[in-house]
Formats: C-alpha cells, structure tokens, sequence
C-alpha cells in the first residue's frame, strides 16, 4: 500500500499564508492608528492656539482695542499661525429713567489658528488636501459695557 505522504507541508504553507496576513493587517493597522494620533495631536494644538487667540483678543478688547484682523507670531514655532479679527456693533435698546437710548456695544471675536504656512485661514485647494493640514476656529461674543455700566 502507498501511504500518501506531503499533508505536513501543505499545512505549513497554509499556515505561513495565514500568519503572513495577519502581520500584514496588524502593519497596516498600526500606521492606520499612528497617523490618527498624530492627526489628533495636531487638532489639539490647533485648538488651543485658537484659544489662545481668542485671550489675547479679550486682553486687546480690555485696553479698548478692537483690531479689524491681526496675525499673531508668536505660535510659529510650534508651526501654527493664528489670526484674531475682531468686530463690534453699536445699537440702542430700549431707554433709562429719563428717557435716553441705552446703548450696548457687541464684540464678536474670531480667532483661525492653522498650520499652512502661508495664509490663514487657506483656500488652496492643494494646502487643502495635505493630510497634516489642521485648521480650528474659536468664535466668543462679548457685550462690552457702556456708560451707565449695564449691558
């Protein structure tokens, strides 16, 4: 009787096709999961860039100033370039006591923190579609105080 000999060795290359797979999963797997850390990373960074613009806006808005647009250079070592635009809104509501308009004063403050070293917020279409570019918005609105202290 022939005995049938060679079954060990499809075995093995079976399951060296099945280990090779999983390792190829596992590989691409953790590229996918690095670059979601990094891409998280940096949209944290961003975020509090913009934050920060949004503060030196409100520290601006203390001394009285309320600048059109103003980039800020002071993020470019981290790679990030921040621009704060300020706008305000001067209505009457209402009157007081002895008839006279009161008058509110809105600030709206906007800070674009990105990282597309050139202009920012960017319309490029090609800086755009970089996998690493990273842009967050912060928007805060603000009722400044008027004359009789209200608001």
């Amino acid at each position: 009787m022939n005995r049938q000999r060679g079954f060990a060795y499809v075995a093995a290359v079976v399951l060296l096709i099945v280990v090779a797979g999983v390792c190829a999963m596992l590989l691409r797997l953790s590229g996918t999961q690095q670059a979601t850390v990094n891409a998280s990373l940096l949209g944290a960074r961003a975020s509090l860039a913009a934050r920060a613009g949004i503060e030196w806006g409100f520290y601006q808005l203390r001394n009285g100033n309320c600048a059109a647009s103003k980039t800020l250079n002071d993020f470019n070592e981290s790679g990030f370039q921040v621009v704060v635009s300020c706008s305000a809104t001067t209505f009457n509501e209402g009157e007081d006591a002895a008839g006279n308009p009161v008058a509110k004063r809105l600030v709206r403050l906007e800070a674009v923190a990105c990282n597309s070293g050139a202009a920012c917020p960017s319309f490029d279409p090609a800086v755009l579609k970089r996998p690493d570019y990273v842009e967050r918005r912060r928007v805060a609105t603000t009722c400044v105080f008027g004359a009789a202290g209200l608001c």
